[in-house]
């Protein structure tokens, strides 16, 4: 029986809500999900209980080929084509492509994704977004807000800002409210600590699905009158959470919570499985492409100087109008290229970088400190967290030449137009936002500091350097 305003209203409300968060690319554990979800609302539906699939966000990941082409759309077709109703934005598309890939995810989602905290320079909800939803199971009316977690990066390098969740959530769940909402989900990408404040500091939140952290809530938290879950990550588990709702009031009144593994005995569903195949119809499009011709195979290392390695130090010298040298580390690259015909989805495979063109003036002195640390075996088979298990690599040069003075010694010399380099001249080089990161910690720089050519990543600089030169010859070395 659907509830409704007349006196017949049934005494209770039951809604089963499944939830997904983070599963960064993983497409076989997403199609297996779906197959859960199916089977789910079918057995919550046929007993006169209401269903609904939500995703807090993170869908997306360079990991997956098909999300790096299409900047994440794909994944949130495939979300779509799961069953998912509702999305959060997560963190892992924006900060990489800046906010307008947003709106492309949304298209490929089929609805706006949830997020009331992030705006652009003009302060307007970034596009792709809306604040909050109202979802109507037939007179009983859930209100469901997003919200994601804030980082310096979007006003650093897009000029937007996200502003704090706990400014705006009062007045979302006063505004959700005045519009029927009788129950109140927060779907957040926040972190589970965030999480906890926010319930904390904040009333009028029923359900909060959570997201960003990663945590697998067995079972969920209480905190004031908030139920709090989080189903981990990778698409491991499909959270359910079964609720009896009190419509007059919107409590929940009982609830049950499950983490369900999604094992590789699941079969994949069929509708989530037809959402795979025409994204890769549309992906295989795009990796066709040709980009060029190599005349040689061009190597990938991390323990010397190679050829990929100055290939982009080469395109990064070119993209940067007046720099005089250029230098990267080869973490940028995860395979090597080979000689021939060259394709998109080739270039893009073995150069996944998210990071931006970068240039700035820098003295001599620290442009040997930067190579001085880089130059060092053991930092250079480093495979901090930003690089996700790659390792930094050897660092590559263009414009210059450099000069190891001694084996051990540890000790640079820069030669650039036929004379060595002082440590007090300046130079505008160029590179990228990776090489002055503090997780690589070689010369750490403000981001403040350096200007940036936004949303451009490497895998568009290569293509656009290699368009312009093909055929194109293995670079001189650089390294003496």
């Amino acid at each position: 029986m659907k509830p409704n305003a007349q006196s017949s209203q049934p005494t209770t409300f039951k809604l089963t809500i499944l939830h997904t968060n983070d599963i960064h690319g993983r497409v076989p554990q997403l199609e297996r999900v779906a197959t859960l979800v199916r089977e789910i609302r079918g057995e919550v539906e046929s007993n006169g209980g209401f269903c609904l699939y939500v995703d807090a966000g993170d869908a997306e990941d360079t990991i997956l080929l098909e999300s790096s082409l299409t900047k994440g759309s794909a994944m949130n077709a495939i979300l779509r084509g799961a069953g998912c109703e509702y999305a959060a934005l997560g963190n892992a598309i924006p900060v990489r492509y800046g906010p307008q890939a947003v709106a492309d995810l949304a298209l490929h989602f089929g609805r706006p994704l949830l997020c009331a905290n992030f705006f652009d320079a003009n302060d307007e909800l970034v596009k792709g977004l809306e604040p909050f939803a109202i979802h109507d199971f037939g007179g009983f009316k859930l209100g469901i807000i997003g919200v994601t977690d804030p980082n310096k990066a979007y006003n650093t390098f897009f000029n937007m800002h996200v502003v704090p969740a706990d400014d705006l959530l009062p007045n979302l769940v006063a505004q959700v409210r005045a519009l029927g909402a009788q129950t109140v989900l927060l779907l957040s990408h926040l972190g589970l600590r965030d999480d906890k404040r926010v319930v904390e500091n904040i009333g009028g939140i029923d359900l909060l699905i959570g997201g960003h952290s990663h945590d697998l809530l067995d079972p969920p938290l209480q905190i004031n009158e908030t139920i709090l879950a989080q189903a981990g990550d990778y698409g491991r588990f499909l959270g359910r959470l079964d609720l009896t709702i009190d419509p007059a009031s919107g409590k929940v009144t009982h609830f049950e919570h499950a983490l369900l593994p999604i094992e590789e005995t699941i079969d994949p569903d069929p509708a989530a499985h037809a959402a795979v195949e025409s994204e890769r119809v549309r992906v295989q499009a795009i990796m066709s492409r040709e980009v060029g011709m190599l005349s040689a195979p061009f190597e990938l290392s991390d323990e010397k100087e190679c050829a990929v390695g100055n290939l982009l130090a080469d395109a990064l010298l070119e993209r940067v109008k007046g720099a005089q040298m250029a230098f990267v580390l080869a973490g940028h690259w995860e395979t090597a290229l080979e000689k021939g015909l060259l394709r998109q989805g080739t270039l893009f495979a073995a150069n996944r970088s998210t990071a931006n063109p970068a240039w700035l003036k820098l003295t001599g002195s620290q442009i040997k400190q930067f190579l001085r640390e880089a130059l060092k075996a053991e930092n250079a088979a480093r495979t901090p967290h930003g690089l996700r298990g790659r390792a930094v690599g050897m660092p590559h040069i263009a414009g210059a030449i450099i000069r190891r003075n001694g084996s051990s010694s540890g000790e640079v010399e820069i030669e650039y137009q036929g004379r060595v380099i002082r440590d007090d001249e300046s130079f505008l080089v160029a590179s990228t936002d990776m090489e002055f990161a503090d997780f690589i910690g070689y010369l750490v720089i403000p981001f403040e500091e350096i200007e940036f050519e936004v949303p451009t990543i490497m895998p568009e600089v290569l293509e656009d350097y290699i368009r312009r030169h093909s055929p194109l010859s293995i670079p001189p070395t650089r390294l003496k």
